[in-house]
């Protein structure tokens, strides 16, 4: 192995990543990608012919690799340590989210297409074993022919999905299209939870990629489309994509506003500066996406679960990783402040208030939003449930869905009644 790595975007050279000290990684573009293509990997880096400074290019980098357990158990099988980025990106770098495939200078990219090995078999063993021992087993660090990486706390796994199949790329011209989310002993049915915020938000008039829910082996798996995948001319092709955190140059540890991440006035300046092609329309959008989360209680929408797609330009990308996260015994603080407070049980219509100031919109636009979205959400609600049920099954977590997102819509009406 090298102490170089090579960047490649749509089967071409962006740059390379040299190893710093510590396990940090050193960024330059090629001089040919300046000339030819002079489109940035992210708005924290743009083209420029100067190396960047470790700690800049690092936080980029390390923002596409997973994190908690899953990295620690990562790093002690592949005998690292757990915060050398470089080693992380060296192993697992082929497949990541966006269009990048990272890979050591010394192997020659494989760009050949459709390159695939079915792990059906494989995945119901780990998916067995994780039953049975879940905190031994982890879905992802058992899968030990994955050279792929995506960012995060919970386990799951990027895979390429045809009909009941479930495969792994062989090489880096081969990318997957669906990530797959597995039961998590620590948050009962999180698979239906998840699926369930997710198609509410796509029938609340949201950009959402499709969802499901998979069984296999037994099992039930959350399974969703990847956005930052295409299907063309029958060959996946990656398309670029970066989170807040990256776009604002923010390390992976400090995605939560009270750790020194972005809050909302912060991406409402990213949505001003770099999304408003369509004037107002996104910064309005994302306002009604914190309104979603808060009716669903989702208290972990922190920078990095929202991404900017660079395709053509910068769109906002399809809304992603809705959890209600109330439906469980946490402490109920939310990612991004609500005017000045995280607690839920403190939120109060001078919160708001606030809020609207920070998204620079009048407040009686907020109501106006926010009536919207209260009424959309109870509009599809019981039915939506009532269809979940019928394909999944019954189960409690639908009741305590039901009763979270109906008691937060009467609080909502009741701070703007």
């Amino acid at each position: 192995m090298t102490d170089r790595l090579q960047v490649i975007w749509n089967k071409r050279l962006v740059g390379t990543l040299d190893r710093h000290k510590k396990g940090r990684v050193v960024f330059q573009y090629s001089q040919d990608w300046i000339r030819n293509e002079s489109a940035p990997v992210s708005l924290s880096l743009p083209c420029r012919k100067e190396k960047f400074a470790p700690a800049i290019s690092t936080a980029f980098f390390e923002n596409l690799l997973p994190e908690s357990n899953t990295r620690t158990v990562l790093a002690f099988r592949h005998r690292f340590d757990k915060k050398d980025t470089y080693s992380f990106l060296e192993n697992f770098g082929e497949d990541c989210a966006g269009a990048l495939s990272i890979i050591p200078e010394d192997q020659d990219p494989d760009f050949t297409p459709g390159q695939y090995e079915n792990i059906t078999q494989a995945l119901i063993e780990t998916l067995d074993k994780m039953q049975v021992d879940p905190e031994k087993y982890k879905l992802y660090p058992e899968m030990k022919q994955a050279k792929l990486s995506l960012a995060g706390a919970q386990d799951k796994l990027p895979v390429y999905i045809k009909g009941t199949e479930v495969y792994l790329p062989k090489n880096s011209g081969s990318a997957t299209t669906h990530i797959i989310k597995p039961i998590n002993a620590g948050f009962n049915d999180i698979p239906r939870n998840e699926a369930f915020c997710m198609e509410l938000a796509q029938r609340s008039g949201f950009s959402i990629p499709n969802s499901k829910i998979m069984k296999i082996g037994g099992h039930e798996l959350f399974v969703v489309d990847r956005y930052d995948r295409q299907k063309l001319n029958k060959e996946i092709v990656r398309i670029h994509q970066e989170d807040f955190c990256q776009a604002m140059g923010y390390p992976a540890e400090r995605k939560y506003q009270e750790t020194g991440g972005p809050g909302f006035a912060q991406c409402r300046e990213l949505i001003d500066e770099y999304l408003s092609n369509e004037g107002a329309t996104n910064r309005l959008l994302f306002i009604s996406m914190l309104v979603f989360n808060y009716i669903i209680g989702n208290h972990d929408a922190h920078g990095k679960n929202f991404s900017i797609l660079h395709n053509n330009g910068f769109e906002l990308a399809p809304f992603y990783d809705l959890v209600s996260t109330q439906v469980y015994p946490l402490d109920n603080k939310f990612a991004m402040a609500i005017g000045r407070t995280f607690r839920l049980d403190r939120i109060r219509n001078h919160s708001f208030e606030v809020f609207a100031k920070d998204m620079n919109v009048r407040h009686n636009l907020l109501i106006s939003l926010v009536d919207k979205m209260c009424r959309a959400m109870e509009k599809e609600l019981n039915c939506l449930i009532m269809e979940h049920e019928k394909n999944y099954g019954k189960a409690k977590i639908y009741e305590d869905l039901n009763k979270v997102i109906q008691s937060n819509i009467t609080q909502l009406q009741s701070f703007f009644g």
